[in-house]
């Protein structure tokens, strides 16, 4: 099969601007902040070392227009975009109205809490004259900006594969080694702060630094610790969303409570834990009727083991509830769920051939209780006794966890990880029934009453969530367990795949040393042309590099840089000891399947640029032979959104698989 490209494109982000007067103090460059920092050391380091170092350039270059000659070409385009973006809305300067109106256009979906003002100290930083407290911003001031040292430091390929940063951080330690031992005592270190400080640091400042740095705790820092620290302060926090989760609804000043929830459920709805290939294939009998059932009566007898809590869920909830109309719907769910029913419901129950007596009276765990028996009677055979712990593990641990935030998880578990989702869900396995078992509406009585009444429960919780989603506070955690409990969902589906088929041996040795074989062989040509017009001055990213051949011919054919990644450990060691292995070509143990995370905790072995740029991008090709079939579908699934979330703008996905 020819291998495919993927061309990832993005629109161009302008950023803002006002005119601006000049004061007649200058004022001092702002002191760095911890913002998105792991610790106040780590702020400093990430943020006063470079940016000091270039602070009198930038004071030099303010004075006077701003030539484009000093400004990169999409600076220049950003520039040209704000100015007509500016004009359209009819101001003549960027507020931080207008900034969100731009991070509309964008799509930008991330939480924005303090960005502007992450902006307004950027500008602080380019011309110590901007007024901060002004709180606009002229495209004057962004020219000035976009001319600093450090916004034309990404136009050049060297920064943007981290190769540049390692040097600053070599010539920092260098600096910093008084001695020339090749290691920082604490007397270095204090020296050290006092010099990017420009002020005597606390002793608790010093401690601090010096504690995080001596990770192996022998009193002395040596350069692989000098480096892995700064590397890792620059890194932001991952962020426990979804990349497809827009984190703006978080903030309540953005968006009302019923727009969170409504934002939250739509996003639910979309998730693979409610539309997992593994439902939609029941639904269809896509196994085959015989291995269909089979496959349905493993999966209920695994999801039997973690849905008997639910009732007891909801009455730990009622107590933790404080309005009585709260209460009296909860109530009224809990009536039902324990077989109690209104007349109207018994009645439409009846057309639809369910008998009263066959579900009045009755508690819903015990009608699907017998509804696994009767399968069971059905295909003569049980799973209930034997079915792995590894199935349900996640579904579990994601509940206990989401139960620790008291009634915002029970929320959660009850209405975004239940109600909401189960209606659709169990049509899934109803079609399924039906379609390999021919079960009558009688037999499939529980997933009939819960695609009908959950519903309404869902309806009553809804009410109960829209009350509880005030703060941003709030909000994170209902997001936080919600996706939580998704994910696990989409665990468990694959679990029961993986259980309710015969195991054969892997399809990869991951102590294999020779990648000599006719896959890896036939693939490696065709990928190399697909990457001809691309490769030249590229930062190329190798998933499932094994040896490393295919990276050392990107870099032959004109690649800058390649990071290579491998499951195999003993591949990667043989990649790494290759004796024609350039100085710009790493390779790492990692997982594709996390490819993000792997990459972000070697960043120290591959000298990549972390922060920012993890978001943005940091690579413009990335390769993979004959690795997806090596993976599930969710493993995969993972593995394509890291690798899109890793291109640049107008970067190449080049992959190929077997047919």
């Amino acid at each position: 099969m020819p291998p495919i490209l993927y061309d990832k494109t993005t629109d161009r982000a302008a950023s803002a601007a006002q005119e601006h007067e000049q004061k007649p103090e200058p004022a001092q460059p702002p002191a760095a902040k911890t913002l998105r920092r792991r610790s106040e050391f780590a702020g400093l380091l990430a943020q006063s070392g470079l940016r000091a170092s270039l602070y009198l350039e930038r004071k030099n270059s303010i004075n006077g227009n701003v030539s484009k000659s000093n400004m990169s070409e999409g600076a220049i385009a950003a520039i040209d975009d704000l100015t007509l973006q500016l004009k359209f809305w009819g101001k003549s300067s960027l507020d931080e109205e207008a900034f969100n109106l731009l991070l509309d256009d964008i799509g930008y979906s991330r939480d924005r809490d303090g960005l502007f003002d992450d902006l307004l100290e950027d500008i602080g930083y380019a011309n110590p004259f901007f007024d901060v407290t002004s709180r606009t911003i002229s495209v004057d001031n962004m020219r000035q900006m976009y001319a600093s040292e450090p916004y034309r430091i990404p136009e050049q390929a060297v920064f943007n594969n981290g190769e540049a940063l390692m040097s600053f951080v070599e010539a920092l330690f260098r600096t910093a080694d008084v001695t020339g031992d090749n290691v920082l005592d604490y007397d270095e270190v204090k020296q050290m702060l006092r010099k990017l400080l420009g002020s005597e640091p606390t002793q608790e400042v010093i401690d601090e630094a010096f504690k995080a740095l001596d990770v192996d705790g022998d009193g002395q820092v040596n350069f692989e610790e000098f480096k892995s620290f700064m590397l890792k302060a620059n890194v932001n926090d991952v962020s426990d969303l979804s990349s497809d989760f827009n984190e703006a609804i978080l903030s309540p000043s953005h968006s009302s409570d019923l727009k969170f929830v409504t934002e939250l459920e739509k996003y639910c709805k979309a998730h693979r834990g409610v539309n997992h290939h593994l439902l939609q294939n029941l639904a269809t009998a896509a196994f085959g009727k015989k291995e269909t059932a089979d496959l349905l009566l493993r999966f209920l007898s695994a999801y039997s083991k973690f849905n008997s809590n639910f009732i007891s869920n909801i009455n730990a909830l009622l107590e933790m509830l404080d309005d009585l109309h709260h209460i009296e719907v909860l109530s009224e769910n809990l009536e039902e769920e324990m077989g109690h029913y209104d007349e109207e419901t018994l009645v439409e129950g009846e057309k639809m051939g369910i008998k009263r007596e066959s579900i009045e009276g009755i508690p819903h765990r015990q009608l699907f209780i017998e509804l696994v028996e009767l399968l069971e009677t059905k295909l003569a055979r049980s799973y209930l006794k034997f079915i792995p712990d590894y199935i349900c593990e996640k579904l579990t641990h994601a509940i206990e966890e989401s139960m620790k935030h008291g009634k915002l998880g029970l929320l959660a578990i009850l209405y975004f990880g239940s109600e909401l989702i189960v209606p659709q869900i169990y049509s899934y396995i109803l079609d399924g029934l039906r379609l390999s078992m021919g079960l009558t509406n009688e037999e499939a009585n529980f997933f009939i009453l819960h695609i009908d009444m959950d519903k309404d429960h869902a309806d009553s919780l809804r009410e109960i969530i829209i009350a509880n989603c005030r703060t941003k506070a709030e909000r994170l955690v209902l997001v936080k367990c919600t996706r939580l409990l998704l994910e696990a969902r989409v665990s468990f589906y694959d679990s029961v795949l993986k259980y309710g088929s015969e195991m054969s041996e892997p399809v990869f040795d991951v102590h294999a040393t020779d990648q000599r074989c006719f896959s890896d062989i036939a693939s490696r040509s065709n990928i190399l042309h697909m990457c001809r017009d691309h490769i030249k001055g590229a930062t190329v990213l190798d998933v499932g590099c094994g040896t490393g051949h295919l990276s050392r011919e990107l870099l032959n054919r004109g690649a800058t840089k390649t990071v290579g990644v491998d499951i195999s450990s003993d591949m990667i060691e043989a990649a790494n000891v290759h004796p024609g292995k350039n100085r710009t070509e790493y390779y790492v143990v990692g997982d594709a399947a996390q490819l993000k995370l792997e990459l972000l905790n070697t960043t120290n072995q591959t000298n990549l640029m972390p922060g920012a740029g993890f978001d943005m991008g940091v690579f413009d090709i990335t390769v993979a032979s004959f690795l997806f079939n090596c993976m599930s579908i969710t493993e995969m699934n993972q593995c394509v959104g890291d690798i899109h979330s890793l291109l640049k703008p107008g970067g190449h996905f080049i992959f190929i698989v077997p047919h």
